[in-house]
């Protein structure tokens, strides 16, 4: 996958806390590090949120080893014409 998605680098800052946050097509995106869990679970994930009304935020469904493709996914959500943004929307 990570052949296949890049993230656009210089849009991205890192951010006191030690995230990446962006601010692309009229959303705040924002990529975390998640340590292992109970789970055994860990990797970098996305939320991207707009300011409304109606304000709207996602969240990713999964974890990414690689920050440059949890990057890449946020900015593709965000892309305008994508037609799972509507339809995965969370308040």
């Amino acid at each position: 996958m990570s052949v296949l998605l890049h993230a656009t680098m210089p849009a991205w800052q890192r951010d006191h806390d030690g995230s990446y946050t962006a601010e692309l097509q009229g959303w705040s995106l924002r990529v975390r590090w998640r340590p292992e869990g109970a789970d055994g679970a860990r990797g970098f994930w996305w939320e991207a949120a707009q300011a409304g009304p109606p304000a709207r935020r996602m969240v990713s469904r999964e974890l990414h080893e690689e920050i440059e493709i949890a990057m890449a996914e946020a900015e593709q959500w965000v892309a305008p014409g994508n037609p799972d943004r509507e339809s995965e929307t969370i308040d």
